[in-house]
């Protein structure tokens, strides 16, 4: 017997948006390469997203895949992407890496480690 996930998926929604803030994502896409002028075209994109933001304790601060000011996203479901951007607190914090909570293929909610 399987569990259903999707109303504690919808519960998570809920927590998350009741107790987070709307936070706004920046994604850069590369373009096309022209040879003519050596440059891409980026087109830019942005989306907004609720979320809860968490700086690590300085014991999870190793030097190394976590560093001082990095900051802890936890966001509702969505399709993150690596080098996205988000802006907290009028500082851009670039998507370092990401952890998506799916039990069962449910996807609850995502940890994002961002990184000023």
């Amino acid at each position: 017997m399987s569990f259903n996930y999707s109303p504690l998926s919808a519960s998570a929604t809920t927590l998350i948006t009741k107790f987070g803030r709307q936070l706004t994502y920046t994604r850069t896409t590369k373009g096309a390469y022209d040879s003519a002028t050596g440059t891409t075209s980026d087109t830019t994109s942005t989306f907004q997203k609720y979320g809860c933001v968490f700086d690590y304790s300085e014991t999870e601060v190793n030097g190394g895949t976590i560093l001082q000011g990095d900051r802890r996203v936890l966001s509702e479901p969505h399709e993150y992407q690596v080098n996205d951007t988000v802006s907290i607190d009028s500082k851009d914090y670039r998507v370092i890496s990401i952890s998506e909570n799916k039990p069962a293929g449910t996807l609850l909610s995502v940890n994002l480690q961002v990184r000023a």
